[in-house]
């Protein structure tokens, strides 16, 4: 009765950061980024948007995810502003865009320099990641529920939003009453 489901965490896809002085290959899955923006007190959140109590207390910060094809699985590559330009404009560069199948050598030389892409070749046979599979992904990384069946990914935004307004409220209430 009292057993945990061990399958409860195989809906969460890997996470590709890199760490200064590290590098890896990714095979691109998704033509597109699902952005978030997000705030950092002890962990991150992702911030509601309008309204944010705490953008009043605390900076945002802009996460880029995209898809990707990491060491046989498929994972996520999260990026900040700076290393998500390069990588799009490294992508439009040598294929007209985020194209699935593209692979990069993704690497970073220290902790808070910027992620650098280099595109290596192109991959044949790779299945895209749709947007809304992206977004469900990302979004259970920090514990939001999947989308309804049948949900677009519109109605989704705006459940998910319901439930960050909620969180960022509860969030700011506590980081005032503790001063």
């Amino acid at each position: 009765m009292f057993n945990a489901d061990a399958s409860l965490g195989s809906h969460r896809w890997p996470v590709v950061r890199l760490r200064g002085g590290s590098h890896t290959e990714v095979v691109l899955l998704s033509t597109k980024f699902f952005l978030l923006t997000t705030h950092w007190q002890r962990v991150t959140y992702p911030c509601c948007g309008d309204d944010c109590a705490v953008c009043e207390l605390l900076p945002s910060r802009g996460l880029f995810y995209v898809a990707v094809g990491c060491n046989g699985q498929v994972s996520l590559l999260e990026l900040g502003a700076a290393s998500s330009s390069s990588f799009e404009q490294h992508a439009k560069f040598v294929g007209g865009g985020m194209i699935v199948g593209q692979v990069f050598d993704v690497s970073r030389r220290g902790d808070k320099s910027p992620v650098r892409s280099e595109f290596l070749r192109l991959q044949d046979r790779c299945s895209e990641v749709p947007h809304l599979e992206l977004a469900k992904r990302v979004m259970a990384l920090y514990k939001f529920p999947p989308p309804n069946p049948g949900e677009d990914i519109a109605s989704y935004e705006r459940r998910s939003h319901l439930i960050a307004k909620s969180r960022c409220d509860r969030a700011a209430q506590l980081m005032l009453s503790k001063g």
